[in-house]
């Protein structure tokens, strides 16, 4: 008969060997990562990014969501560099317009949102496209009590759609791979930027009646200004 000494002795290994086999398995699939084969992260975990990152210098009064805007492939020692890159880096202030104001880093901007206050009460989660690209459908959705983020899907690629409540939030979007303009259309502001590099989206970002809007995608600027023209509200 086995003592319970024994039996924990056996347990121990059995354990190291199954924690060591399971260790190995996730530097391997790290080592898969580094030498560049393409990876992305499940919607759940891309919304808890967001979670994390949005915890960081929100006003003390909060209650709300801040916005971001991910690269189509991005990785988690990423993510953390822009957090950290941000909290050593002094803001250079460009513009301060109506309630946006736009700040700029070596690597990404930020835009932080100060107006119209609206509730969690009122948040409305309904928000939707009214007009879609040929090709492409809703095919999927991520719901919080503070902001939405929608996937229309097409053939070979996707649009991606975000909102929330916009009054106190900050939205970090990466620089380095776009060319920023700005477009007053229809007494909105809106923020454009047009990837130099095929692997990230094109993004365009804007503020109106309290709520923060982003659209990222591999569209024309004039079909970012239609779809963000034409919001079924």
């Amino acid at each position: 008969m086995i003592s319970s000494a024994s039996k924990e002795k056996i347990f121990d290994i059995i354990l190291a060997d199954a924690l060591k086999e399971s260790m190995e398995r996730e530097f391997a699939e790290v080592d898969k990562i580094a030498e560049g084969e393409p990876h992305k992260f499940s919607l759940s975990f891309e919304r808890k990014m967001r979670k994390l990152i949005r915890s960081i210098g929100r006003k003390e009064r909060i209650k709300k969501c801040a916005d971001i805007c991910f690269k189509a492939v991005i990785t988690a020692s990423a993510v953390f560099g822009v957090i950290f890159g941000g909290l050593l880096t002094q803001p250079d202030v460009y513009a301060a317009v109506k309630n946006v104001f736009r700040s700029v880093f070596e690597k990404y901007d930020t835009y932080e949102y100060n107006g119209e206050s609206i509730s969690i009460e009122d948040f409305n989660n309904n928000i939707r496209l009214g007009y879609i690209p040929d090709g492409y459908s809703l095919s999927n959705g991520d719901y919080s009590r503070i902001d939405v983020m929608l996937i229309y899907s097409g053939e070979n690629d996707e649009i991606i759609f975000e909102y929330g409540i916009a009054d106190g939030a900050t939205y970090f979007l990466d620089n380095e791979h776009e060319v920023y303009e700005t477009l007053s259309i229809n007494g909105k502001e809106y923020h454009y930027y047009k990837s130099i590099d095929k692997d990230f989206y094109d993004s365009l970002i804007w503020y109106e009646n309290g709520y923060s809007f982003s659209i990222l995608a591999h569209l024309s600027k004039d079909e970012f200004i239609k779809i963000a023209e034409n919001l079924e509200k």
